[in-house]
């Protein structure tokens, strides 16, 4: 069964200075493990950075 996971990140837009504000989006995997690595697949694109990852509770 699916599990809900919060994904906090950080976004640089190019040529400022500071990251944006922490931003999150919602990931649906099996286990943490699979959720980091879904994060860190969505994370490649550039300026991005993964701060963390955590289970949440669905419902």
């Amino acid at each position: 069964m699916l599990k809900l996971f919060i994904v906090y990140y950080k976004y640089q837009v190019a040529g400022e200075k500071k990251p944006g504000p922490v931003r999150q989006y919602r990931v649906y995997a099996n286990s943490l493990e699979e959720a980091r690595r879904l994060a860190g697949q969505q994370a490649n694109y550039p300026n991005v950075e993964v701060l963390r990852v955590e289970a949440r509770q669905s419902g």
